[in-house]
């Protein structure tokens, strides 16, 4: 555990590393306690100052060091807590190191370690270090070979990255795999699994003619729920041939399927390590949104194999060059899969409900930060999300001919080397001819900007005269913020509802906004328009459109473009809820407007039309972004009055809520078809509103539906929804469920999640219970995810309890986590992050436990950075 004062890297002092190791050859003898590893690195000098050659390492024991076959005495090297510092060393020279390391301590699941009966690694950010001394940097690429061997009882399956060259058995009942990977990588990519695995084979003809061996990894039981992760493999490789010529560069491809793992997946080269989350998938146990999260999360590892690994990144601080492009890659990938439409509004809620407030925090940073203590804590929403978003950007700047041409150059340019940001931007713009320094302000410049719209129609000259405005707020150790470069698309419809020509036929512009201030002008205008900004939400920016109800009504109805057809449905809901804030706060009655019902129900009648964008249509804003925009936050106040909108809404559409439901569920036969996957979800959002009547005629649907459940999207909405309500057999059927599925660990956090998110008094007492239940470990993430940040996270009413017992849980949390696995504890303690913007009581709570935390013993600098950023 971490015990010292943490260290703060910034991104001016970056410096090339001070020697290069080319090449990596491993002897890795595998055993859950003792694992003999035996490095032999070809190593030369970098720069011509450097004198000593100083390696990372942490957590392993080195027992040897040679230079060119001679052993080196104590005196020629030192070794601490962080480095093996050999003194002196030559130009050029072979350097064979011995040492041991220990998995089955290794309880923060980064580097090597163990996951029940398997052994497995996580390299990413810095984790090769606990495997053996070595220059854990992005910027050092080296060819590894890699000859693993162990006890063929306890560990069948031996994997490495690259192609298996080798393979036999051993004396003493052992065997060996040798592995080796022709194509430079750094450490981070590095990545072992060995134990007792089946295996789902596949191939795929690559576009120039080679056959590609597919294998996904995964326990015995768990193989039969591999297919749909297959065939998103395959998809996602057709995909990258396809729409960027991107062609797989081995003769094998290797995902493994992990119980005990930190993040979702990771795209080490040929061997892709993934939480058993985002593999796992059948219809018996998963639901249709984890089929496409699968899907989604599978080709983001793939896309890596070029936006990450073949041209990888310098430095941390460039991060977002291989996320935020593979992100934008996988939305494209996952829209182009199935409803793009879906996939824009599912990507801009989370970007808004997570990305915005991140924003807006201590924790706020450019896409590009410049400076971190630990680079664990910034695998944020900002660096994937809105990295996604700039290059989405640049992608509507240039057009798709531009952008694809920008991709090529990129990649054949900078193919096996670690690079900048930079020259991701200078490809689109040696391609383009187009000057996008200014628009580098996305890059390094923190927080969400505010763009505001004002119109002006001129009847006599029958011009539409239309000014945006832009300004960013402050944020931690940015108070200057310069103007980005902000591309609103943007159409014009008339009253009644026609698109309208901005001239030369278009009907449809990009205005670049790249001042603080600008007018635009459209010209032969009959009547005052309608605008629609900010169309397929092209920028991340939070807009202030100055639109009245009416005009709001005429894009609900009319608007072509289904992102602001929805965001106009949200501005119905959002300005109802934040009327009837002010009505509570004044305690007057909760009053919804007649225009809510009239969009909520002229949503409903439009259901036969796509389902899934009905379901859409009728989702509220989420609690999360909804306390974004009110000050101070009141968690009890805005869950309560959200709520009240479903209660109210379900009571005011009922018969047509249930009409719906039984027609929708009349099309469901439990299979993976489009057209019923839209009837489930529609069906699950009305069954949603009515579940908030909480009536025997509510309760009885419920359980119908959870026992005559054909998928798994059947029972877990009814099981979720009956957890939630005042059913009297909701005991008995919370008991069964768990009994049914206790053999399946994804279900069971599901089944955590649903009770850990109810909004009741008592939940925080069933949660506290739940952690001493035999289906919860906190030893592993998931677990962890699903119970106790379901809790935290999840249900600000409940975990924001003026009585301070959420706040006192989450310390005994952070308490108990921290000293196991400090990633895992970082998420946790995040919730903490915009404490100063609740109501008092709550605020004055929240400070006092950001200070108990760092008042605790041996705090690992992955909390006690946040700590830090948050009492500022």
């Amino acid at each position: 555990m971490e015990t010292e004062l943490p260290v703060t890297t910034y991104r001016s002092d970056y410096r090339k590393p001070d020697f290069l190791i080319t090449s990596s050859e491993l002897d890795i003898q595998l055993d859950f306690e003792v694992c003999q590893v035996e490095a032999i690195h070809r190593v030369c000098r970098n720069s011509p100052d450097a004198v000593d050659l100083k390696l990372d390492c942490e957590f392993i024991s080195v027992d040897s060091v040679c230079i060119d076959g001679k052993t080196l005495d104590r005196g020629q090297y030192d070794i601490s807590e962080h480095h093996l510092t050999v003194f002196n060393v030559p130009d050029n020279f072979d350097l064979k190191i011995w040492n041991t390391v220990d998995p089955s301590r290794n309880t923060e699941l980064m580097g090597l370690y163990k996951s029940k009966d398997m052994l497995c690694t996580q390299c990413e950010a810095e984790g090769y270090r606990r495997i053996t001394p070595g220059i854990d940097r992005p910027d050092n690429l080296a060819q590894y070979r890699v000859r693993l061997s162990a006890d063929k009882t306890l560990f069948p399956v031996l994997l490495c990255n690259g192609n298996l060259i080798d393979q036999g058995d051993l004396e003493f009942g052992r065997h060996f795999a040798l592995w080796d990977d022709p194509f430079p990588k750094p450490a981070y990519l590095f990545a072992i699994v060995a134990g007792k695995l089946s295996c789902l084979e596949d191939h795929f003809r690559t576009m120039d003619g080679r056959d590609v061996t597919l294998h996904i990894f995964a326990r015995d039981n768990d193989i039969d729920k591999c297919g749909h992760a297959m065939q998103s493999l395959k998809n996602s490789m057709k995909w990258d041939e396809q729409v960027y010529g991107r062609i797989y560069d081995l003769d094998l491809f290797n995902v493994v399927a992990v119980d005990d793992f930190n993040m979702g997946a990771m795209e080490n080269k040929s061997l892709n390590i993934f939480n058993t989350k985002y593999v796992l998938a059948d219809m018996k146990m998963a639901t249709d949104a984890d089929f496409q999260h699968v899907e989604s999360v599978i080709g983001h590892e793939y896309f890596h194999n070029w936006s990450g690994n073949r041209v990888t990144c310098r430095d941390w601080f460039q991060l977002s060059l291989k996320e935020g492009f593979t992100v934008f890659r996988d939305q494209e990938f996952s829209a182009d899969m199935g409803s793009r439409a879906a996939k824009r509004i599912e990507v801009v809620s989370v970007l808004r409900s997570h990305q915005f407030k991140e924003d807006a925090g201590p924790m706020a940073h450019p896409v590009r930060p410049d400076s971190y203590q630990t680079i664990n804590n910034f695998y944020t929403a900002t660096v994937y999300e809105k990295g996604a978003e700039v290059v989405r950007m640049i992608h509507t700047l240039l057009g798709a001919e531009l952008f694809r041409q920008g991709a090529d150059h990129y990649f054949e340019t900078f193919d096996g080397q670690a690079v900048t940001i930079e020259q991701f931007v200078s490809s689109m713009e040696k391609v383009s001819d187009r000057n996008l320094t200014q628009f580098r302000n996305w890059y390094d410049q923190a927080g969400t900007p505010v763009v505001s719209a004002k119109s002006r129609y001129h009847a006599g000259s029958r011009e539409f005269e239309l000014t945006l405005a832009q300004r960013c707020p402050d944020t931690p150790g940015q108070t200057d913020k310069q103007p980005f470069v902000i591309p609103v698309k943007t159409a014009l419809f008339s009253e009644s509802g026609e698109k309208l020509d901005l001239g030369y036929g278009e009907r449809e512009q990009v205005l670049c906004l790249d001042k603080f201030e600008q007018t635009y002008r459209f010209s032969n205008i009959e009547s005052r328009p309608v605008p629609s900004l900010l169309r397929g939400f092209s920028a991340p920016v939070e807009l202030e459109p100055n639109l009245s109800d009416q005009d709001l009504k005429v894009l609900l109805d009319h608007d072509d473009d289904p992102f602001n057809r929805w965001d106009s449905g949200q501005r119905f809901y959002l300005k109802d809820l934040l009327d009837n804030l002010d009505r509570y706060y004044n305690g007057y009655d909760l009053q919804f407007s007649p225009e809510l019902t009239e969009s909520f129900d002229a949503a409903l009648t439009s259901h036969d039309q796509d389902p899934t964008f009905t379901a859409l249509l009728l989702t509220l804003p989420t609690i999360s972004y909804l306390s974004e925009q009110v000050s101070p936050i009141d968690p009890q106040a805005i869950q309560m009055l959200h709520r009240g909108m479903k209660i109210f809404l379900a009571m005011s559409s009922e018969a047509e809520l249930f009409r719906i439901y039984h027609k929708c569920q009349s099309l469901n036969n439990g299979s993976p078809l489009t057209n019923e996957i839209k009837a489930r979800d529609l069906r699950d959002r009305c069954l949603g509103y009515l579940a908030t009547l909480n009536t025997e005629q509510t309760h009885a649907l419920c359980i119908e539906q959870l026992n005559t459940a054909k998928c798994m999207t059947d029972s877990a909405k009814a099981m979720t929804l009956i957890c939630g309500s005042t059913c009297p057999q909701k005991e008995q059927i919370l008991a069964d469920y768990y009994q049914q599925w206790k053999d399946e660990p994804l279900v069971v956090d599901n089944w955590l999640r649903a009770q850990a998110g109810v909004v009741d008094p008592d939940t925080l007492e069933q949660v506290r219970a739940l952690t001493r239940h035999p289906g919860f470990d906190y030893m592993n993430p998931n677990k962890v995810y699903s119970l106790i940040l379901g809790f935290t996270h999840g249900n600000p009413g409940c975990f924001h309890a003026e009585d301070g017992s959420g706040y006192e849980f989450l310390l005994e949390w952070i308490a108990k986590l921290d000293p196991v696995n400090p990633q895992v504890c970082a998420r946790l303690v995040s919730v903490l992050n915009n404490w100063r913007k609740y109501k008092p009581v709550l605020k004055d709570r929240m400070h006092d436990v950001l200070n108990s935390i760092l008042k605790m013993d041996g705090l690992s600098i992955d909390v006690r950075e946040i700590v830090n950023k948050n009492l500022g």
